[in-house]
């Protein structure tokens, strides 16, 4: 908030300051004639302009409207070029419109102020046959300032959506655990609860009237095998769903996903994915996952076929099957509650598109969803970064331009010069050919500037073999601005950002041998009969004092945006991906805890009610039925009971890595917890991130782990073994994340291990008699967190 204060008011004061310096400064400094008048005027003219730019983002239109006609009053009571510094607050305020307001007021407002200035131009200054180079150059000039101010309206729109990405991705991971909950108790309560105390109920039936109608009992001990076998398959079914990874929402994960269900006995075939954008892609990956899930339910082992392709309505999502066979059919109104259907449709209107869902001819069931193909390739209106390009090709070519114009205006260039109007088409379309690559600096910046730097030395190749006579080689001169542009585009968007410094050594490198060999063919009456070695030297010091700086400033501009604009999207990505991550990480222990429970409470209880019923004993099968009915019960109360108990957790320390282990240990899995130096205090933040990195890591895998935590020196150091596989990347991001807001890293020891490494606070280490071991680590390489695996 300080640095936007400090900018609003910083560039109107340096705007007044250059203005009062150069005029009337300067000239009243060389003693030349200023009057009071004059010297009132600029005064004038420079506060209200520069005060009026203080509004600049708040009113930029209102801005507009008060610095045009401020500057106009001053070019009409003023020397002319008097107010040439002042004069740049009107395309500060013309990019102050491009970027805060919309683009159709952008466009109008620059086509306005065009006619305006040119028609100020030849009202204030001497109409000549140059007027049509100025009109080009206004033109030029103000449809860049506009691109520019439209690609910083994007930046800021870029800027405002990833903020509310992570909201939403915070919102997220602190509803992820809840939220599984809830769809989970869904899942219970749909899969087994209704049958279980249909069992319940038919059983009591049975014993209460067995009497007096024997054939009941038959009936309820047929009903209760039947049923607890459906059940139990159904929970088993059930669990191994909740022990499927979890899979990013992309089109291309349907295949992953199909995969899992293969696993659990269907024959899943995908065909036709195709990349899509990310809300079509989730929207697609969803409907796809709960069609499949049904499948399992309905159609237990039938042929599914998943297709994703284009359709007259944009991206079409169609799951089928075959049906069940006979004997896998299960009863009528057996499972679900319709919220499945329900949540597939609502997934394909909110982006706009279509579901249905029905039998199919022949037997069956059909899922078809129409998703709008928002972000496909199709005619939209040109991008502010290629009108851009355009317009840096058009300044590249201004002065290039105007060494033509002086050709085609004076055909005389000295005694005995031949006309050179002549050569005026091979001069343009040469100047133009080593400009032209710039349209794809963005895209291809290296390629760019060997194209530049090649297209150099056409020059000494057209003088050497008399093509072009000797005293025309220097428009050579005129596109040098080409190669300050090349380098810059090279260091904003080359590859391998640490070696785009050789850009310029490139440059200079090709430009002084060509510079060399023009001297060499046309030298001055200075130079005659000077060695080609004096000559080379001369030309490497000239040429590097005169364009080391401009090279130099090029890249450095272009390497400072680049980083600034990467660590800003990285910070976002980073965050973004590490709440995603903890969500993950949330839903899969609440799934590991929900599964477990089955195992613990239900399964064994739902199998015995089947066993029960085949040896006819119906007070077993009733006793059964309600163990298992309770213990669903109680598995259910304790979701919906525990987002009650979560809002009264304090945030976990490293103290608490017992009971994380205890939780992970009651739901089946190894957890060993190994700390050196327990009781050392640290500072909120690290101990906070460090149980939050050991909580993510235990995440990722179901087997056996290791956790060592090391708290005796500084840095505090967490290994866990083995790392978990991290097939998405969600894992290595929150690590970076993570470990990037408290200054720690990820390095290997000496046995080649992996390592988390977080700050502790040096006073607080305990001394190390000899150096120790944290001395004997100081050499270990430190790597960067990979997004393939932590480790």
């Amino acid at each position: 908030m300080v640095m936007k204060r400090i900018s609003t008011w910083l560039v109107p004061a340096l705007l007044a300051v250059q203005q009062l310096l150069a005029w009337p400064g300067l000239p009243l400094l060389e003693g030349e004639s200023v009057t009071a008048v004059q010297v009132c005027t600029v005064l004038a003219v420079t506060a209200v302009t520069s005060v009026a730019l203080l509004w600049r983002r708040s009113a930029p239109m209102a801005v507009l409207t008060v610095v045009v006609p401020a500057l106009a009053l001053g070019m009409w009571g003023l020397p002319a070029d008097a107010t040439m510094a002042i004069s740049n607050a009107e395309f500060i305020a013309l990019f102050s419109v491009a970027v805060w307001r919309t683009q159709r007021t952008a466009v109008l407002t620059a086509l306005v102020l065009i006619v305006w200035e040119c028609l100020a131009y030849a009202v204030f200054q001497p109409f000549g046959p140059e007027y049509p180079l100025v009109v080009a150059v206004i033109v030029v000039f103000d449809v860049t300032v506009v691109a520019l101010g439209r690609a910083r309206h994007r930046w800021h729109a870029d800027r405002a959506r990833a903020a509310i990405e992570l909201a939403e991705a915070e919102d997220r991971r602190l509803r992820a655990a809840d939220t599984e909950r809830h769809r989970l108790a869904r899942e219970l309560h749909d899969v087994t609860a209704h049958h279980l105390t249909s069992i319940v109920v038919i059983a009591s039936a049975a014993q209460r009237i067995g009497g007096s109608r024997p054939e009941l009992m038959a009936e309820a001990r047929d009903f209760a095998a039947r049923t607890g076998r459906e059940t139990l398959a159904a929970l088993h079914r059930l669990v191994a769903l909740l022990q499927l990874p979890d899979q990013r929402p992309d089109a291309h994960g349907l295949e992953e996903l199909a995969e899992g269900f293969r696993r659990l006995g269907q024959r899943v075939t995908v065909t036709g994915t195709t990349a899509l954008p990310p809300g079509v892609a989730e929207a697609a990956y969803g409907i796809a996952r709960e069609a499949l899930t049904n499948t399992l339910r309905y159609a237990p082992g039938a042929a599914v076929a998943v297709r994703l392709g284009d359709g007259p309505g944009g991206v079409e999502l169609t799951v089928t099957d075959d049906g069940p066979a006979a004997a896998d059919r299960p009863p009528q109104g057996q499972l679900g509650s319709g919220r499945g259907l329900t949540g597939m449709r609502e997934r394909a209107e909110a982006l706009g598109g279509s579901l249905e869902a029905g039998p199919r001819d022949g037997g069956g069931w059909r899922v078809r969803a129409v998703l709008p193909a928002a972000g496909c390739p199709g005619p939209r209106r040109p991008r502010a970064e290629r009108v851009i390009d355009a317009a840096v090709l058009l300044l590249a070519l201004f002065v290039p331009a105007s060494a033509v114009l002086l050709l085609i205006t004076d055909p005389e260039l000295g005694p005995g010069t031949p006309p050179g109007s002549r050569w005026v088409p091979l001069i343009a379309l040469t100047l133009i050919a080593h400009a032209v690559p710039l349209m794809w600096r963005r895209d291809r910046p290296w390629i760019v500037l060997a194209v530049v730097v090649l297209t150099t030395w056409v020059w000494p190749a057209l003088v050497a073999t008399h093509v072009l006579p000797e005293h025309f080689g220097w428009f050579a001169l005129a596109g040098l601005g080409v190669e300050v542009l090349a380098v810059h585009a090279v260091a904003r968007y080359g590859r391998d950002t640490v070696l785009t410094w050789l850009a310029m050594v490139a440059v200079l490198f090709s430009t002084i041998p060509a510079a060399t060999l023009m001297l060499i063919l046309e030298p001055p009456e200075d130079f005659a009969g000077e060695p080609p070695g004096a000559l080379f030297l001369f030309m490497t010091v000239m040429c590097g004092l005169s364009m080391s700086q401009p090279l130099f400033a090029a890249w450095l501009t272009g390497f400072l945006v680049r980083r600034r604009r990467d660590r800003a999207r990285a910070r976002q990505d980073h965050a973004v991906a590490a709440a995603t991550a903890w969500a993950l990480a949330d839903a899969a222990a609440e799934r590991a805890r929900v599964a477990a429970g089955l195992h613990a409470a239900v399964l064994r209880d739902t199998a015995l009610v089947a066993e029960a019923a085949d040896r006819g004993d119906l007070d077993q099968v009733l006793s059964r039925a309600r163990a298992a009915l309770d213990g669903m019960r109680g598995l259910l109360n304790n979701l919906r009971e525990a987002p009650a108990q979560a809002d009264r957790t304090p945030q976990p320390t490293l103290a608490a890595l017992p009971a994380l282990a205890e939780r992970w240990r009651a739901n089946g899995r190894t957890v060993t917890i190994e700390t050196t130096g327990a009781g050392r205090t640290l500072s909120p933040d690290v101990d906070l991130s460090a149980y939050r990195v050991v909580e993510l890591l235990l995440a990722g895998d179901t087997g056996p782990v290791t956790v060592g935590v090391d708290l005796s020196g500084d840095p505090l150091r967490i290994t866990v073994t083995p790392m978990p596989s991290d097939p998405g990347g969600e894992v290595a991001a929150g690590l970076r994340a993570r470990l990037a807001a408290v200054g720690g890293s990820l390095a290997t020891t000496p046995a080649g291990r992996p390592e988390i490494r977080l700050p502790a606070t040096p006073a607080a280490a305990p001394a190390r008699p000899g150096g120790g071991a944290g001395q004997e680590r100081d050499g270990e390489n430190e790597e960067e967190v990979t997004s393939s695996q932590p480790g």
